[in-house]
């Protein structure tokens, strides 16, 4: 594969270099300091006498013209001055045999041939024949041309294709720190991750890093959006696939809990651990996840917290810090004199010391786009955005930004962070209305202009699975928008009857749940959405979500028996069936009409789980439907729903138990287990999940813990755990570190030195 070293920095391309010639030549070369030694990047002795001097220049961006005019004008001088036997010159740049002659004549007669001068062709020629090489320069590798088709080719869905085109536009600025290293480490032996951390600490651009590390290693890339139903669709345990939920407990973990995300995250996490082809890498905020430990007795008890891994800006070291700054630099477009304002008095140390120090907030001083700023002003910008990160959005999004642009984040971020592009036009025409804003510029309301204007600073356009989307740019948008808005009531109550997603109420509760908003607020908010004239412009899906979230409210009884009576007699497929039935339980004595044939509809039209098969049977024996018919299809799909409880049981049981492994007087091995005590601890298990089920229907149904016993397999249970017991140790690949140079210089100092 070809390489043009656009996505490595100077420094980064000096390194290899001198990687590469040590290879072709076997010899071993000390790097040095820039700059204080005269232009010497790296030399070795021959007969501990003559000298041979290294030069890398990596050009790529500046072209032949200004290389040759730096190789005269000042790399010339330093040459002369060292008088080395031999000197050798490495550039990005690719080189012509007449170019390589006219780079020979410049420094004759120090360069002995024109094989000592190296362009990006000859690099290329070296790198394929040491594949170990480059494979430990791990953004160099994972975004070529080659690798990344076969990374492509392994997104099982567009959306996850499209996801990992966006993965590769960063990959330039990425740093592979310590906490990468120990993190694969962490897959190596679980094959699951959770990767917390505060804001703007880098946990989603760790997790893509991973992806893309294991999609190259031919593994199946899966990005999970809204539920692991996505994900268990398209499991094979035949093929290596790799599955990615970022955010997975979204902003509220009780809304989390509420939809049994807990049990199923759990489950699906037990199955990835049993599967040697698997892997799951999940991310959070340190918070929600440690909330959710506390608040889920499932996440608690199945120690989830064992597969976390705490990204923690204490863990990454100052010389990492320094190349996460060094790299933005270098690939910022801005002007080469206003970034000279942090090399001023090494100011770039009191960055990388700075206690508010995070790669969020160096991608915001070292983006052109998103601030005016001249070299006389621009290091009070960038101090007082160290200072007080949370204003990075203050300036763009009040002074640069018109009101329907704001009302379009406003509406993003109220939404949850995601919004289909239809959903957004229809609430931000909403908020228009609402709000009565008036312009004289009819181009400058339009939806189109408005959403052109949002997507170049606010949020991401993207199109995938047929459907266009709206996210933020950048998570702190979110907590930007959160503090200048959650205490307006006003504008709160606007948002909220313009949005008409269930997420944009399950985000409402989110931030009353966290202590964003207060009850008060919460409650001005949520009692308005309940009146008629919002509810009768609004899908059933909202509806149900709204009339759910005032279950328990008595004085809104009769509005809820009304839009639970419309919905009841126009299903459709995308019906949250498990609170409709648990809304109509709860008022189950104003739905006494309800027939054998109704409840047969739903089993028929939608693929039911136990909670909603407990809530039909208690529904069924107060009603007192005794129709044969129903209650053996019910018995049906009971057995068909503990087909996939029974497989949730087998990867939960610790074989340990029952297995019995020794070393016989000849010292082979002995092994012997316990088949009959393993099948009744299936037995137990499932006479606990058929407890929880209303005794009398099971007695109507003629259904008992014996018609589980010719499912039950534990010679399976134990086929699977002696397959697992050889440990599965995936290709990581090497892990590559370069020691310090050989001469005591400072590191940091060293990175920044200008050549």
């Amino acid at each position: 594969m070809a390489y043009d070293f656009n996505q490595l920095t100077d420094k980064e391309f000096e390194e290899l270099s001198i990687d590469l010639i040590s290879v072709i030549l076997q010899r071993k070369i000390e790097r040095f300091k820039s700059g204080t030694d005269g232009g010497v990047d790296g030399r070795f002795f021959i007969d501990d006498k003559k000298e041979v001097v290294l030069q890398a220049k990596h050009y790529l961006h500046s072209g032949y013209k200004k290389l040759i005019y730096t190789l005269q004008k000042s790399e010339l001088k330093k040459v002369e001055k060292l008088r080395p036997h031999r000197y050798i010159v490495i550039t990005s740049l690719p080189l012509s045999r007449l170019n390589k002659e006219e780079i020979k004549k410049i420094f004759h007669p120090y360069i002995k041939s024109s094989s000592d001068i190296f362009g990006q062709e000859d690099l290329n020629d070296i790198l394929k024949n040491n594949p170990q090489i480059e494979e430990s320069y791990f953004k160099l590798w994972i975004s070529s041309i080659t690798v990344f088709n076969r990374i492509l080719n392994k997104a099982i869905k567009e959306r996850s294709g499209f996801e990992l085109e966006q993965i590769k536009k960063k990959t330039k600025l990425y740093v592979q720190t310590d906490c990468h290293i120990n993190a694969l480490k962490k897959l190596e032996k679980n094959n699951v991750i959770i990767i917390s951390g505060e804001p703007g600490i880098g946990k989603t651009t760790l997790a893509e890093n991973l992806c893309l590390h294991f999609a190259s290693k031919n593994f199946d890339l899966y990005t999970i959006e809204e539920s692991l139903t996505e994900a268990e669709n398209v499991y094979d345990r035949e093929t290596k696939q790799i599955f990615y939920f970022d955010d997975f407990l979204g902003s509220n973990y009780f809304e989390a809990i509420e939809n049994k995300r807990d049990s199923h995250v759990v489950n699906f996490i037990n199955r990835i651990k049993n599967d040697s082809n698997k892997i799951f890498i999940l991310t959070s905020r340190t918070n929600i996840l440690n909330s959710g430990l506390l608040h889920s007795d499932i996440f608690f008890n199945s120690k989830l917290n064992n597969n976390e891994y705490l990204l923690s800006i204490s863990d990454i070291s100052k010389l990492d810090k320094a190349k996460i700054l060094y790299n933005h630099i270098w690939f910022s477009k801005l002007d080469e004199e206003i970034l000279d304002e942090l090399y001023k008095n090494k100011r770039y140390r009191d960055i990388i010391s700075h206690r508010n120090f995070n790669p969020r907030v160096i991608e915001f001083i070292t983006d052109s786009e998103r601030a005016a700023f001249t070299s006389l002003n621009y290091w009070d910008y960038v101090w007082d955005t160290l200072e007080h990160p949370s204003d990075i959005w203050n300036n763009c999004f009040k002074v640069q930004s018109n009101e329907y642009v704001r009302n379009l984040v406003i509406l993003t971020v109220f939404n949850g962070g995601r919004i289909k592009e239809s959903e957004l036009r229809d609430s931000s025409d909403h908020l228009i209305k609402i709000e009565k804003i008036k312009n004289p510029s009819h181009t400058e309301k339009d939806f189109g202009s408005a959403s052109q204007l949002a997507s170049k600073s606010f949020l991401n356009r993207l199109k995938t699975d047929n459907e266009t989307f709206y996210s933020l740019f950048n998570a702190s948008i979110t907590d930007y928008i959160l503090s200048e808005y959650y205490d307006n009531k006003p504008k709160l109550i606007n948002v909220f009857l313009s949005l008409s997603t269930v997420k944009s109420l399950e985000n409402l509760h989110s931030l009353l749940s966290q202590q964003i908003i207060t009850i008060d607020v919460f409650k001005s908010v949520h009692e308005n959405l309940i009146s008629e004239q919002h509810l009768d412009e609004k899908n059933d899906d909202y509806i149900l979500q709204l009339m759910y979230s005032f279950k328990d409210d008595k004085k809104r009884k009769a509005t809820i028996l009304k839009y639970v009576n419309k919905i009841l007699s126009d299903l459709n497929p995308s019906t949250n069936i498990y609170k409709l039935l648990h809304l109509v339980y709860i008022y189950k004595s104003h739905f006494k009409s309800l027939t054998a044939e109704y409840f047969q509809g739903i089993i028929d039209h939608y693929s039911l789980d136990q909670d909603e098969l407990k809530i039909i049977l208690d529904l069924i024996v107060y009603l007192k439907i005794e129709d044969q018919g129903l209650l053996n299809n019910l018995k049906k799909e009971i057995e068909f729903c503990f087909d996939y409880t029974l497989e949730e049981i087998y990867s939960d049981i610790d074989c340990n138990e029952y297995v019995n492994t020794y070393y016989d007087e000849y010292n082979n091995v002995e092994t012997d287990y316990d088949i009959d005590g393993l099948h009744d601890k299936i037995i137990e298990r499932l006479e606990e999940e058929l407890f929880n089920f209303n005794n009398k229907a099971l007695d109507l149904m003629g259904l008992s813990i014996e018609d589980f016993n010719h499912m039950i397999d534990a010679e399976k249970v134990l086929d699977e755990y002696f397959n697992l017991k050889e440990p599965y140790i995936p290709d990581f690949g090497p892990y590559h570190h370069h020691s310090d140079p050989p001469v005591k210089i400072d590191p940091i100092d060293d990175l920044f030195e200008k050549t």
